[in-house]
């Protein structure tokens, strides 16, 4: 199994060392870290600072309050996304924090709401794979939201995960607090080691969902569907293009068959570093659009 999983690793290593972002499993854009810490580390980058206006149709671009900042660790890894807004002359800013392993696996996603904090924290096996996660509830001991420090946690749920690798495909059982099986997963893989299709089935009423995976002929991820139960016609779906570098230049979101929001992402030329996200929503011809500016390590 590890060797398998080594093939997978290589694989996207090779492919995707030369990008900013990170998109071999459509994470790109997500609440999962989706930078690549290579191309991070290697241009110093300390943070993206975004600056968020809207246009709607026929209308003028109009600034807003709104901010979508990432800041970065020296590593290269991504440790806060935070979005800030000022309404009614109070600012509101929501964190999410991450935390990482020498390995550069994730340990700790953590949330800022309205209550205060909560988190997911991960383990993982000999292979990399994650085998535990345990959502809390926590109390921050700095006053400070960014500043955060654990003053109390009291543990909601834990769940944990088993593995089982069958030629080309990776059983996933998961298991619940009590340690008892409620959901089963199969990842199956071709003779590349492209993931080409997700199977999860609820083991207690055996309800079903299916994710297909296709690529672009320099092994970019190409475009994921998404079926319930044995529904030949995907609910929703993701598509997504790219320049001849590699970055994600383009990325379509569709509910059942029709396209409901289009994405377009701009680097700089020199650097290139993410500098613009434009987004149309296609329903009420809303675009916002997200300017970044860089901050860089000394």
């Amino acid at each position: 199994m590890r060797s398998f999983l080594l093939v997978i690793a290589f694989l996207y290593s090779s492919f995707f060392s030369a990008q900013m972002l990170k998109n071999e499993d459509g994470r790109v854009l997500s609440e999962e870290p989706f930078f690549n810490e290579k191309f991070i580390k290697s241009v110093k980058l300390k943070s993206l600072v975004g600056s968020v206006s809207t246009k709607r149709e026929l209308g003028s671009i109009k600034t807003s309050s709104k901010r979508n900042n990432f800041l970065f660790d020296k590593n290269g890894y991504l440790k806060a996304h935070y979005k800030t807004k000022i309404s009614h002359n109070k600012r509101d800013t929501n964190f999410i924090f991450y935390e990482y392993n020498s390995n550069g696996n994730m340990m700790v996603k953590r949330y800022s709401d309205s209550y205060g904090f909560y988190s997911y924290s991960y383990k993982y096996n000999e292979d990399g794979l994650r085998s535990n996660q345990v959502y809390a509830r926590e109390k921050n001991a700095s006053r400070g939201k960014i500043n955060f420090s654990v003053l109390e946690r009291h543990v909601v749920f834990e769940e944990s995960y088993k593995y089982l690798k069958k030629d080309t495909t990776i059983i996933k059982t998961v298991l619940n607090s009590n340690g008892r099986p409620y959901q089963e997963q199969i990842s199956f893989y071709n003779s590349l080691g492209y993931l080409i299709k997700v199977n999860t089935k609820l083991l207690i009423n055996n309800k079903r969902k299916t994710e297909i995976y296709q690529y672009n002929e320099k092994g970019y991820l190409k475009s994921i569907n998404y079926f319930k139960e044995s529904s030949t016609s995907p609910y929703k779906g993701i598509k997504y293009d790219y320049d001849a570098l590699g970055n994600v230049t383009f990325i379509d979101e569709y509910k059942d068959s029709k396209r409901i929001i289009h994405k377009e992402l701009l680097y700089e030329p020199s650097t290139l570093i993410l500098k613009t996200i434009l987004s149309q929503d296609l329903i009420t011809n809303l675009i916002t659009i997200t300017k970044f500016k860089p901050k860089f390590y000394n």
